[in-house]
């Protein structure tokens, strides 16, 4: 009886082994093509700088821009509240807090530059990415580029904002319910919000740097769905990517043509399997 159990259980066990297989090997892939993506713009296909290299400009000019204006007036907006006091007063240690809180307000807008830059930027640079994604689909042979034009980049604005606040919502629709559900259930909520949670945040970070290739083939969001549940570790994995590169400061503005590129080299490594 046992070896009967012992064969019996044994497919199931090797299907288990093998499935776990599959799914660390997509997710190492997905994963790789992040740094594929970095050495095709920045090494290998250095031309692709006239795409990316506007946006990079244009988000850290507007980010210095706001870093010196919340410095330059951090003082005076303290002092709407508190009206600076004397240095002398109480040996000078209010003085030194009232500075203190200067420079505290300057940290906490400095940081909300840094959002608001990153979340101006996805929307600015879309029509670029759209334009790098279909460059780096030509130099592997998948798709015919268009010849590059301002009217071209005009043209796609309103579809790329589309693109992005639907993705937007659909992240939203998602992990909002997470994040609520984390703050009214104690521990469970919050191991749910960070694994399952997680994962979404991964896998649909991955589905926005393949959607060019996607929207570019006519697919309906049906299609882009079903698309990233087949192939939903291989996603997760170059999203988590993605992500993980975020925390290194402002390094998302370097990182995102790689990731356009990256999105593109994994849509048609699949696409073409």
């Amino acid at each position: 009886m046992s070896n009967a159990l012992v064969k019996h259980g044994s497919p199931g066990f090797k299907g288990r082994l093998n499935e776990a297989k599959t799914t660390a090997i997509g997710f190492a892939q997905g994963f790789a093509c992040l740094f594929k993506g970095l050495r095709c713009v920045y090494i290998e296909h250095r031309e692709l700088a006239r795409f990316y290299v506007p946006p990079m400009i244009f988000s850290f000019l507007f980010l210095i821009a706001g870093w010196i204006l919340f410095a330059t007036y951090a003082g005076r907006m303290v002092a709407y509240i508190w009206s600076e006091p004397d240095p002398e007063a109480w040996w000078g240690i209010l003085s030194f807090l009232w500075q203190a809180v200067s420079v505290l307000l300057w940290i906490i807008l400095a940081i909300g530059a840094a959002v608001l830059t990153a979340i101006l930027f996805t929307v600015f640079a879309a029509p670029f990415s759209d334009l790098i994604s279909e460059r780096v689909e030509g130099i592997l042979g998948t798709w015919e580029p268009r010849p590059f034009s301002v009217k071209f980049l005009i043209a796609d604005l309103g579809q790329t904002l589309r693109f992005e606040l639907t993705r937007a919502g659909i992240k939203l629709a998602w992990l909002a319910p997470l994040f609520l559900l984390s703050l009214l259930v104690p521990v469970v909520g919050q191991a749910l919000y960070i694994g399952l949670g997680g994962y979404l945040l991964s896998k649909f970070t991955g589905m926005d740097y393949i959607d060019w290739c996607a929207a570019r083939r006519g697919w309906t969001w049906k299609e882009r769905f079903a698309f990233a549940k087949r192939h939903r570790f291989a996603l997760a994995g170059f999203g988590s990517a993605v992500l993980l590169s975020l925390m290194i400061p402002l390094a998302f503005v370097i990182v995102w043509p790689a990731a356009v590129a990256g999105g593109a080299i994994l849509f048609t490594s699949i696409h073409k399997a």
